[in-house]
């Protein structure tokens, strides 16, 4: 009661003064209405105006401050999410360096691997000419000294068959001069046409050797006639 005694002198010496029970209660401000005059202005008329102005403006304030929550929780959303996307990103972009790295690892053992295989093949392919060449020279070695072979044995079977005419054509002249020089040619001649029987006589082992020595070198010495 003493605070409700007290407001209008409170009110008389600060007209902009409002207590807390009349801001929640208006309406309580009618019962301390003081008549005035209808020059002067009623300075409550002027306060309430104010403070529904300001009421006014504190709704406005309000539904900007809360538009500009909702404008910060969707900003700050919004770079929740493009952070989480960044990071997403960045984790992709480093997998794919990662992957790429690799990648560029196989390649460089592939192309090392590929120019090793070159190498070996071109080490294999020396190697092979190699052992050609040498199988060559070694068949042109055995073919030379077969040929010499062959020559040498031909050289010594003309040799031989030449040794055996001319043992043959000796023989022949050397039977024709003892036939000349046999005394019953010469009786014969003389008209003496009797003759002796003569035997030879020769050892089994010697007549076959010297008969087979002879009809070895008829047979060159008809080969030689022939060609």
């Amino acid at each position: 009661m003493a605070a409700d005694a007290s407001l209008p002198w409170k009110l008389y010496h600060n007209p902009h003064f409002l207590s807390d029970s009349l801001h929640d209660s208006p309406h309580l401000l009618l019962a301390y209405e003081t008549p005035t005059s209808p020059l002067r202005p009623n300075p409550l008329s002027t306060v309430m105006d104010d403070l529904a102005l300001a009421l006014a403006e504190i709704s406005e304030l309000r539904a900007e401050v809360d538009l500009e929550r909702r404008m910060r929780r969707a900003a700050e959303s919004l770079a929740k999410s493009v952070a989480r996307e960044l990071a997403d990103e960045r984790r992709a972009r480093a997998d794919a360096e990662a992957e790429m790295a690799r990648c560029r690892e196989a390649a460089d053992r592939a192309v090392r691997e590929a120019d090793e295989d070159r190498r070996m093949l071109k080490l294999a392919e020396a190697w092979r000419e190699e052992r050609v060449k040498m199988k060559l020279a070694h068949a042109a070695i055995v073919l030379e000294e077969r040929i010499q072979e062959v020559a040498s044995n031909v050289i010594m079977q003309k040799t031989s068959e030449v040794d055996c005419v001319a043992a043959a054509a000796r023989n022949g002249r050397e039977r024709q001069g003892r036939e000349i020089e046999n005394p019953h040619i010469r009786r014969g001649i003389n008209g003496f046409v009797e003759f002796s029987r003569a035997f030879r006589v020769r050892s089994p082992g010697l007549g076959r050797d010297r008969g087979g020595g002879d009809l070895e070198c008829e047979r060159a010495h008809l080969r030689v006639l022939m060609k």
